[in-house]
């Protein structure tokens, strides 16, 4: 469910600001999948194990851009280290750079916790991506309330392009107790107009087996060349209750220092000093809030404007974020 209400003038920005162009996720049409975590959990409980390990599975190609995955009792289950679940396998796509997957699980009702594996191309696990990575999002123009986190992919080391190359995504069934307690809609309203929050409670979401997840992939060769500077997720678990053990954690981080020759162009004049930190202050900002894409806005807004600086802070606070 939409949880902020939106103007008409909010929407308009929203959409000349260019979010025309990103998939608005029917949460409406989905309302069964969104509404009961009881009814989704008794289903489970009937469900059996598709499989007897992960080179069992049968595994959907996964596109760039936007995909909407519905997770409910037709999606095959297994018996992953937490209990039954079910859950989606996708082949990552082939013939990429580096990849930036973002994972948004919808709230309504109910939410889905997402949790993801990543296998290599023998279908051993590389890393098992779960709370370190995602984290409750509040609604926010076009978007709704989510879990959401996001996974890079590095294919930019030598010997990586096949690394990993599979991905599983489920709902750990040791999180189907638990709930996400939200932002109130009368909060989120008061917070965007700068106006006082109202003393009410926070909406508790409980957890389900089945949700509604938005997957948005893109290979970051793609973009400009800052885009190939991302941050790697750490693996909360690498052990398996099939007997697996992961590869090893992807840790590197990929600084591409490309060495083309530029044709020469006039230079923008120099920036001044306090406009200088004014930029830098929020490249940081960005960064450790794990915003990844407006801290690269931030650092092509400074360069045109005749900073000579903002791209070493960026790579600066990639680094010390990772540590």
């Amino acid at each position: 469910m939409k949880l902020v209400k939106m103007s008409i003038t909010a929407m308009v920005t929203a959409l000349l600001a260019g979010c025309a162009g990103s998939m608005v996720v029917p949460t409406q049409e989905h309302a069964s999948v969104l509404n009961n975590a009881e009814q989704a959990k008794q289903a489970l409980l009937q469900a059996v194990s598709c499989c007897k390990s992960f080179n069992d599975f049968s595994y959907a190609s996964l596109p760039e851009g936007d995909t909407l995955l519905v997770v409910d009792g037709k999606q095959p289950s297994f018996q992953f280290e937490e209990g039954m679940s079910y859950f989606a396998a996708y082949r990552l796509p082939v013939n990429t750079g580096n990849l930036a997957i973002s994972i948004a699980s919808q709230v309504s009702k109910t939410v889905m916790v997402p949790k993801v594996i990543m296998l290599d191309s023998q279908f051993k696990v590389t890393r098992v991506l779960g709370e370190s990575v995602f984290s409750y999002q509040p609604a926010h123009l076009l978007d709704n309330d989510r879990i959401e986190g996001r996974v890079f992919v590095d294919r930019s080391m030598p010997g990586n392009a096949d690394s990993e190359t599979y991905m599983i995504i489920y709902a750990p069934a040791d999180e189907l107790s638990t709930s996400t307690t939200i932002l109130h809609p009368s909060k989120a309203f008061a917070r965007a107009n700068g106006t006082v929050e109202p003393d009410i409670k926070d909406p508790v979401i409980p957890h389900s087996p089945w949700g509604l997840v938005q997957i948005k992939v893109k290979d970051m060769a793609k973009g400009s060349g800052l885009e190939a500077v991302f941050k790697p997720e750490y693996a909360d678990k690498v052990a398996m209750s099939q007997g697996q053990q992961a590869a090893g954690v992807v840790t590197t981080t990929a600084v591409a220092a490309a060495t083309t020759t530029k044709v020469a162009a006039k230079p923008a004049p120099a920036m001044l000093s306090e406009t200088e930190a004014f930029y830098q202050s929020q490249i940081e900002k960005a960064v450790n809030a794990g915003d990844i894409d407006k801290a690269m806005q931030l650092v092509s807004e400074a360069e045109r404007a005749g900073s000579s600086k903002a791209k070493a802070v960026f790579v600066d606070a990639v680094k010390r974020s990772q540590k």
